[in-house]
């Protein structure tokens, strides 16, 4: 087989936005100090004059640039859209507001990707709050397309690296679903198993669609896409319902039991201050 050269490899990262020129701004930081030169294509769902402005005043020294902005209908359109506006080997789907973890993430994938030949890969994601703090680590480095099917073990969006090949075959992202990045990997796990890549590629933000949505609307969803590529469990419509009522029922009441030890613990650590004050010398 054809060594692949590394330098020959193009990648096109998208980043759909609407009303944020903040976390924009904060993006294109990012993505523009990449030391591997890509393309960045930015959907705007027409924001308004200001991001016109913004966009219009980015000008890459290293790297290629295209944008759009006029109305569109949503989040999905706009990332259907920008995959329409590039031919590339790898994609990377980076919302506004979100970041590549270092400057050498993207060459460090492509390295990946030249050795090993993956079509699709997923790194680690780090959740940050509105301070940039971070809160949480996404992982999940051995992956099952049932976890994926049933929305218990999920990936994160924009630490997924897909390869041209993939994505001819499962885009376009389905518009009437809200969980249409997760039909989308489902998808491409039929095709192939990712590559875990055992590094932080991304750092998101709290505060997107997913995770303003109550979990029994996003289950809801997720047992639609199993309905539309035959994953049942146990070939069982009325089972897999029961199922899905039963995993939301757990994860609340597991999220609730966390949440309050994490109050808890805070409250541990004042006081372990107050018993132990610092000693004025």
């Amino acid at each position: 087989m054809q060594q692949i050269d590394s330098k020959k490899v193009t990648v096109a990262v998208i980043t759909p936005v609407y009303n944020d020129l903040k976390g924009l701004t904060k993006t294109a930081e990012s993505v523009l100090s990449q030391d591997f030169p890509l393309t960045w294509i930015v959907v705007d769902a027409d924001s308004g004059s200001d991001h016109r402005a913004f966009l219009n005043r980015v000008e890459p020294k290293t790297h290629d640039y295209i944008w759009t902005s006029e109305k569109d209908k949503g989040l999905y359109d706009g990332m259907n859209k920008g995959f329409r506006m590039k031919e590339a080997d790898l994609y990377l789907f980076l919302n506004a507001n979100d970041v590549l973890a270092t400057n050498t993430i993207v060459r460090q994938v492509v390295d990946s990707f030249v050795a090993e030949k993956w079509l699709w890969a997923v790194g680690l994601a780090v959740r940050v709050d509105e301070d940039d703090t971070p809160t949480a680590v996404w992982e999940y480095l051995k992956p099952e397309i049932g976890g994926l099917a049933l929305g218990t073990r999920t990936f994160c969006h924009q630490a997924i690296f897909y390869s041209r090949k993939v994505l001819d075959r499962v885009m376009p992202y389905d518009l009437t679903n809200l969980a249409a990045d997760h039909l989308l990997n489902v998808k491409a796990f039929s095709i192939s198993s990712p590559k875990m890549l055992p590094l932080v590629t991304t750092l998101f933000a709290n505060g997107g669609i997913s995770s303003q949505r109550p979990l029994s609307a996003a289950f809801k969803d997720l047992r639609r896409i199993r309905t539309e590529l035959g994953l049942h469990f146990v070939d069982n419509k009325q089972l897999d319902y029961l199922i899905t009522k039963f995993l939301v029922l757990f994860i609340s009441i597991s999220g609730f039991f966390w949440h309050t030890l994490r109050i808890l613990s805070r409250k541990l650590v004042r006081d372990e201050k107050r018993i132990h004050p610092t000693t004025e010398i």
